[in-house]
């Protein structure tokens, strides 16, 4: 049996190449996943550990199953307090004990607002990069990533602010100079370090974190844990906080946050199946044309004396060998991608990102994925080698073994699969479950790949005669679709590969398109204009509107604007500046009261999310200085004063306006112009195109701010963020779905020479007739382009229904899911597949070319 095997193996070499390249993709894929995954897990503990460097014990206010339990007064939420700071530090074994406290802020650095939290510089951490620590309360300290984000250095300055009820921010805060730079990032997000003193002045409310406890020398961890929970209980707080070593709060960090490099792993592994999959096809594949080629042989293997046990037990030698060589190679290609993937990670995204490291799941899943599939991949075929009958030696080759041409079952069991992923497709889409969709499109893909065996072959005859109509019959072209459609196995086998990867890439191109263009879609129903620059338009005409700005401004502005390559159109509204006043409550400045109907003759509104009924008022809150629920004015009366007359309107909220801005029906709009009279103002209202990035936005953001005029750019760049953020999930799945297409097309490649090769008497035979190099060349090209053209028309048709099944799922209910199908992207995909097509059949094309008829014609 074992020399059997290896027999099989050494004559087989070449043709089992492509299949070993096609294991080891496969388990390259999955071991790089592993290790990366690893690499980001440590870089997250490092981060952790850098934030308690320094400290050995932390107190942390106790988590409370029961939401109501925590004290009704603010100032009695935490039991972390200045007072058990001070009994802490005074605890055997103490050193210093600091309380720490946050405060969410905004941060603006060069027209760069972001997200933060500003917390005191912890004891024990100085390790700076350049500059020093935070002295005085106008400096703050950042950690380098952080201050890469915010393009800024020692001695740069920014601005901290707070963010309003609608999310936007306000840099109305202190200004501080940066003092030092620390190394690393944070794992929690952008952190900026404060003095004590400086961070009282720092905006929004400052909420307790911990008591960070350092230890005297000689003091153990636990030693000084055990001392400082019985301060902690000592002073009336051992139920309300919990006292652990910096070990375990590391370790706790970690757990919440592994859910990220979980992901990262589950993502890694589930495409890296996928690819070994598509593998397994391709490998079963190439063992069942060779269990074909070797009929003869096999037969005289039992003609003297092997048991079918025996040769189906060499065949899965042979299969278990494959999977061993493709194995090693795919780890070692493995590492290497591992390797390359931590460096670039380093180099463009994160300098202490970690460096690759072996781990035992990196070098036994992959490789056990590995051998598992092509064991399993190559025992149909070990099945059909242990039938063959020593009889079989005595048969010609060339005669094919009778088959029917419709497999019932299959055909049966394919409809019954498929019309019940069809029906949860459509139920998941119409209840929104994901869960529903996702069950659906595996079930309508599996009776998808059961029903290749059935339409593929069928489906490669008809294109043929189709195709052979526009060519006047050519011979090559029918020899293609006859070859094809004769070896329907070894066909839909290899069109299946193909299928998996158009299919798959199509649905997520899809999908990602009409996700983008639903929530484009809903978005535009709440902001739909995209920029709003006040005070534009009337300067430059001398109206007067638009108090203390300089002539010509609005001249200005016009011209950034009909300069801009981003702004598809503008409109000018009439803009009366208005004091309102809500419930009690009025505007720090005058709001912009306009009508969405001034704007209705252009194309610059996206929906009707700004139409007003009349004698209603839509306003933002916060505008009024009110913080509270929207609730709580809501259908409440506003009272509009201008002009020495006063418009009182019905209330209707809205966190989505145009800062500075309320919005009237065109009716009030016109009693409140005419109020204005001749201090009526202008805002320009314009549309950004869809393809305009977020900092083509913030650059006309800019420009705008040095004419003096203020811009509301809000609306366009959350669609750009939308944008951007579908674009770069969309090149990593479609990065890790190149590893299916390319064994898919390893596959087809691999199919064709072993065509050659078990028709290099048929190929002698049409050189003797007058085939020329060239027609045989093109008839293996025309072959690898049928089956191309079927798995592109069906992979794509079905990839489409599985994007917008997706979509639907996904979609929040009150949303229409909307389907877009990206001519450009879709059209890439053919063109692709196409060109794959013919590169995959070049090898084969040229073998056959090659053939002598005299050679093969002598060949058995």
């Amino acid at each position: 049996m074992i020399r059997i095997a290896w027999s099989n193996l050494r004559g087989a070499s070449g043709r089992l190449g492509a299949a070993v390249i096609a294991i080891a993709v496969s388990v390259a894929f999955i071991v790089a996943a592993l290790l990366f995954s690893q690499a980001f897990g440590d870089t997250l503990r490092n981060q952790v550990q850098a934030e308690w460097a320094g400290a050995d014990v932390a107190v942390t206010a106790t988590e409370s199953d029961d939401p109501g339990a925590a004290g009704d007064a603010e100032g009695e939420s935490s039991p972390l307090t200045d007072d058990l700071a001070a009994t802490i530090s005074e605890a055997d074994g103490v050193k210093s004990a600091q309380l720490t406290e946050s405060s969410f802020v905004s941060v603006t650095s060069s027209g760069t607002s972001v997200s933060g939290t500003a917390t005191n510089v912890p004891e024990g951490q100085h390790d700076l990069l350049e500059g020093s620590a935070p002295a005085d309360d106008d400096e703050v300290m950042l950690r380098e990533a952080d201050a890469k984000t915010l393009g800024v250095g020692v001695g740069d300055t920014l601005t901290l602010g707070t963010f309003d009820g609608s999310g936007r921010s306000s840099d109305d805060g202190p200004t501080l100079t940066v003092s030092g730079i620390m190394p690393g990032s944070s794992a929690s997000g952008l952190s900026l370090y404060l003095t004590d003193s400086g961070l009282k002045s720092a905006p929004g409310e400052l909420v307790p974190d911990s008591i960070r406890v350092v230890a005297a020398d000689g003091t153990d961890r636990t030693t000084l844990a055990e001392a400082v929970t019985s301060a902690v209980a000592g002073a009336g707080a051992g139920d309300a906080a919990t006292v652990q070593t910096v070990d375990e709060v590391v370790e706790d960090q970690l757990e919440a946050l592994s859910d990220s490099t979980d992901m990262l792993s589950t993502i890694g592994i589930a495409f890296g199946l996928l690819a070994a999959g598509v593998a397994a096809l391709v490998i079963s594949n190439t063992f069942n044309v060779l269990v074909a080629s070797r009929t003869r042989v096999l037969a005289l293997f039992r003609a003297v004396g092997a048991s079918r046990s025996q040769v189906r037990g060499a065949a899965v030698l042979e299969s278990l060998g494959l999977g061993v060589i493709g194995s090693v190679l795919g780890l070692g290609l493995g590492f290497l991608l591992g390797w390359g993937l931590s460096a670039a990670a380093r180099a463009f995204w994160m300098p202490e990102f970690g460096e690759v490291a072996v781990t035992p799941a990196a070098l036994i899943v992959g490789p056990v994925v590995g051998i598992l599939v092509t064991v399993a991949a190559g025992l149909i075929p070990a099945i059909r080698s242990s039938r063959v009958s020593p009889i079989e030696a005595l048969r010609p080759v060339d005669v094919p073994a009778a088959a029917p041409r419709i497999r019932w079952v299959r055909l049966t069991l394919a409809v019954v699969v498929g019309a019940i992923g069809i029906g949860t497709c459509l139920l998941g889409a119409s209840s929104q479950s994901v869960v529903l969709g996702i069950i659906g499109c595996f079930a309508l893909f599996v009776a998808l790949l059961l029903g290749t065996r059935v339409f593929v072959p069928p489906l490669v005859a008809l294109l043929a005669r189709i195709l052979g109509v526009f060519t006047r019959r050519s011979p090559s072209v029918q020899l293609a679709g006859r070859s094809a459609s004769t070896a329907g196995g070894r066909t839909a086998s290899t069109t299946g590969a193909l299928l998996i990867g158009i299919t798959l890439v199509t649905a997520v191109v899809v999908g990602s398109a009409s996700l983008q263009r639903t929530l484009e879609l809903a978005t535009a129903k709440d902001t739909p204009v995209d920029l709003v620059v006040s005070e534009t338009g009337a300067a430059g005409s001398g109206s007067g509107a638009g108090s203390g700005s300089e002539p010509g401004i609005g001249k200005k502005a016009e011209s950034v604007l009909d300069d801009s390559p981003i702004v598809e159109d503008r409109v000018n509204v009439p803009a009366a500046s208005a004091s309102v006043e809500v419930d009690g409550h009025e505007s720090s400045d005058d709001l912009s009261i306009t009508s969405a109907e001034a704007a209705a003759d252009s194309d610059v509104v996206r929906s009707d999310g700004y139409d007003v009924d009349q004698g209603t008022v839509m306003l933002d809150p916060t505008s009024v200085g009110i913080d509270d629920s929207a609730d709580d004015i809501d259908g409440g009366s506003a009272t509009i004063s201008i002009g020495g007359k006063e418009t009182v309107l019905k209330v209707v909220t809205s966190y989505d306006v145009p800062a500075g801005t309320a919005l009237v029906s065109g009716a009030d709009a016109e009693h409140i112009d005419a109020a204005a009279g001749g201090d009526l103002g202008e805002q320009t209202w314009a549309k950004i195109s869809d393809d305009a990035s977020t900092s083509q936005i913030e650059a006309l953001n800019s420009e705008l701010d040095a004419v003096g005029v203020k811009a509301d750019p809000e609306p366009a760049l959350n669609r750009a963020q939308f944008a951007s953020m579908f674009q770069v999930a969309l090149a990593v799945v479609l990065g890790l779905l190149a590893a299916a297409v390319v064994i898919a097309v390893i596959g087809v490649s691999n199919t064709l020479t072993l065509s050659v090769i078990d028709r290099r008497r048929e190929g002698a035979l049409l050189r003797a007739l007058g085939f020329t190099r060239r027609a045989m060349s093109r008839m293996i090209t025309i072959e690898s382009l049928l089956m191309t053209v079927i798995a592109l028309v069906v992979g794509a048709g079905v990839g489409t229904f599985f994007g917008w099944v997706g979509t639907a799922s996904i979609t929040p209910a009150g949303s229409e899911p909307v389907l877009s199908v990206p001519p450009g992207q879709v059209g890439l995909i053919a063109v692709a597949a196409i060109l794959a097509a013919v590169l995959a059949s070049a090898i084969p094309a040229r073998s056959m070319s090659r053939i002598a008829p005299a050679k093969g014609m002598s060949m058995e």
